[in-house]
């Protein structure tokens, strides 16, 4: 009887979870019912991922291995609107082309699965490594559904290259709720080969960033947000280094390494938040020091949550950023089967520049598989361009202009009926003012515009904008106006859809 009283316990709670976890595959593991979308509606991106169907967000768990760059995502599989938070998951060899598979990391007990990162366990930290594949480990923050109880930061890995995820700790917490926030979220991880161990960066307290007062002070504590960096070596026991203060900072932390002006022996830390602020520093894996000066990685308002490629095969750092509708809900008006979308791959650099070292953002190079047609106007007047122009149809665009402006003048890029003005060292499109310098007298601006969105990257991306303006699909048109009949350097390209 002891033995009996002893071992049915043990045998129900198994019973029980294996129940519930099979009632939350059976719930939200959705993707079979996703085959019959296609790609092809009228607003559907046709070269920036967007999921076949239901809400997306914040780009998850990016990381490169065998040949495959994964990117996971927040997605709700019930519905196209924000919920039942779980990881998507898509993969390509290109970063262009996707392919949706399962979902990765579905809901479980009483919480979801919000964001996170992803890293590659090359040293077989974890031990879970096997004789095929090295495990890819995602940590991710569980946030409980119950106002009670307080967020906290889980793990799993996957050992058949993200296609399955175990849970680890059985989806426990390894890092607890430092008690400063009841959503504290969205664990960074990463390898710092300097000092051998892995590091975490944690948002635990939102920041204000509207506070424009001295750095000391009375009151200060309640402006300033912050970032609290972790160390480890085993990747489950987690110990604080130290806390990073800023009014700025707020969710969805990324910190990545990156050369200045390509020499890759002077290299910069640069840390930033969902909202694009960020600052560079150096980072000794002890502490992280800047000169406090906050730059702007996206002058849009649809660039959010961004997150970099971990053991990405080349030495490029490649971002994606959520593009969020925020002031019109353009999917959901138009009963679409999807909701959101990603912002097309682009590279990051550090450049110095004449107000000091500069986050600098481009296109992939790989856009360039999709060109179908290439116009090249070069030392040609806008004119004789808008004469051959208006003969030529175009949907979506990969365009490139550089000219020097002449003083008080207004350039016009009228895109498919959307325009781009250009006045006084200023783009401005859709009522936002994007800084535009001139560069030996000269200004350059790369536009991608797909069916629903637009990204503009000034003079070699020193300033960037990502933002939804759905184009009139009966105008495929190109012209430029200007007071003057300017000479400019031009390149159009076609292209194609990255969808099959």
């Amino acid at each position: 009887m002891k033995k009996i009283l002893k071992i049915l316990p043990l045998t129900f709670f198994t019973v029980f979870l294996f129940s519930q976890e099979e009632a939350y595959i059976k719930k939200f593991q959705t993707f079979p019912s996703y085959k019959d979308i296609g790609y092809d509606q009228d607003l559907r991106s046709q070269f920036h991922f967007s999921s076949l169907k239901g809400w997306n967000n914040d780009p998850n768990g990016m990381v490169f291995y065998d040949g495959e760059y994964h990117l996971f995502f927040q997605h709700n599989p019930e519905g196209v609107k924000w919920g039942n938070m779980t990881w998507g998951h898509a993969v390509s060899r290109n970063m262009v082309n996707w392919e949706q598979l399962n979902h990765a990391i579905l809901p479980y007990r009483d919480g979801t699965i919000f964001s996170g990162t992803a890293v590659v366990d090359h040293n077989n930290t974890l031990g879970k490594n096997t004789n095929d594949n090295k495990a890819i480990i995602a940590f991710f923050t569980h946030a409980q559904n119950s106002k009670e109880n307080w967020f906290y930061q889980s793990a799993a890995y996957s050992t058949d290259k993200g296609r399955t995820f175990k849970l680890i700790n059985d989806g426990h917490g390894i890092v607890p709720n430092q008690g400063y926030d009841r959503g504290e979220r969205d664990p960074k991880v990463f390898w710092h080969e300097q000092s051998k161990k892995w590091i975490m960066i944690l948002w635990i307290k939102r920041g204000d960033d509207t506070f424009s007062g001295p750095d000391t002070g009375p009151g200060i504590a309640k402006k300033m947000g912050k970032v609290r960096f972790f160390e480890s070596k085993d990747l489950m026991n987690w110990r604080k280094l130290f806390d990073f203060d800023r009014n700025w900072v707020f969710e969805c932390m990324d910190f990545v390494e990156l050369a200045v002006d390509g020499d890759q022996s002077n290299k910069k830390w640069l840390l930033y938040d969902a909202s694009f602020d960020y600052e560079i520093g150096d980072f000794d894996g002890s502490k992280f020091i800047t000169d406090k000066k906050v730059g702007k990685g996206d002058f849009g308002n649809h660039y959010y949550a961004a997150q970099t490629f971990y053991n990405s095969p080349d030495k490029r750092t490649v971002i994606i950023g959520w593009m969020p509708t925020r002031d019109k809900n353009i999917f959901i008006d138009n009963k679409t089967p999807w909701n959101q979308q990603m912002s097309f791959p682009s590279t990051m650099e550090l450049r110095t520049s004449s107000d000091g070292i500069k986050l600098y953002r481009n296109p992939i190079k790989e856009i360039e598989s999709l060109y179908i047609k290439s116009y090249l106007f070069s030392n040609k007047k806008i004119k004789n361009i808008n004469k051959r122009l208006n003969k030529i149809d175009f949907e979506l665009i990969d365009l490139t202009l550089s000219y020097k402006p002449e003083k008080n003048d207004e350039m016009i890029i009228n895109l498919r009926g959307k325009e781009i003005k250009y006045k006084n060292e200023f783009f401005t499109f859709q009522n936002t003012k994007i800084p535009a310098p001139k560069v030996n007298d000269y200004v350059k601006i790369r536009v991608l515009v797909d069916r629903p969105s637009i990204e503009l990257f000034i003079n070699d991306g020193e300033s960037v904008m990502t933002t939804y303006s759905v184009s009139d699909k009966n105008n495929r048109k190109i012209l430029f106006k200007s007071n003057r009949n300017l000479n400019v350097e031009l390149e159009i390209n076609k292209l194609k859809s990255s969808w099959k």
